[in-house]
């Protein structure tokens, strides 16, 4: 094994990104009770919530919440061990140290109570953006080692596998943003459609990426 760091960097990447594909899934089934708590308030006001469809909702998202930071931890750590075989990981490792920073003074102000609306957006389209530069560094780290194997083929497709996975959690963040600016109500019709086509989108732009590191793991074993 030529790259036994960037292996065992991989493999905790992989597993991180399994994870955030679990996030993804959740975040669906948050929005799906959401959308109906929403609906029930509209007719019979805050006591007119169920039971099952606030625990669809708090479950969810405590649960997502908790996955998310087992995954940066492990995105973090495979960064780091990936690092030392291929300085484009290490890019990708420097720029996981400022997302875990923002990550931090975001949550401080939510916990202080400084949060409203402009934050809440800033944090996520930087949280999108970060994420995105993260996976370029991830892939290109493979493209590169791609290379030193005399393996093309897993060069070329590291570059398609980036453009869709980019262009997948881009368009997510668009609907997201269409919602929140065209201020829907989250029980409409358009609202819960454009919230399920956010989520399908950012589960298929996983996918993608879950394929091409499942293929890297297996060309550096």
């Amino acid at each position: 094994m030529r790259f036994p760091n960037a292996y065992k960097g991989l493999k905790k990447i992989y597993r991180s990104e399994i994870l955030m594909l679990i996030v993804g899934i959740l975040t669906g089934i948050a929005g799906f009770f959401g959308a109906q708590a929403a609906s029930q308030i509209a007719e019979q006001g805050e006591e007119g919530i169920t039971a099952a469809t606030a625990f669809g909702v708090m479950i969810p998202i405590m649960v997502s919440g908790i996955i998310t930071i087992i995954a940066a931890f492990m995105q973090f750590l495979g960064l780091k061990n990936a690092a030392k075989d291929d300085a484009e990981f290490k890019k990708g490792y420097t720029y996981a140290l400022i997302g875990l920073a923002l990550a931090i003074v975001f949550g401080i102000l939510s916990i202080m109570k400084i949060e409203n609306a402009m934050i809440t957006d800033l944090s996520k389209i930087l949280s999108n953006f970060i994420e995105i530069v993260i996976t370029f560094y991830i892939i290109t780290g493979i493209i590169s080692l791609s290379e030193k194997l005399d393996d093309p083929e897993m060069a070329a497709r590291g570059k398609k596998i980036f453009y869709m996975y980019a262009a997948g959690v881009i368009l997510a963040s668009l609907v997201d943003l269409i919602c929140t600016v065209m201020n829907l109500d989250k029980s409409g019709t358009i609202a819960v459609v454009l919230g399920g086509l956010s989520a399908l989108l950012a589960v298929i732009a996983y996918v993608l990426y879950l394929g091409y590191l499942g293929k890297a793991k297996r060309m550096l074993a």
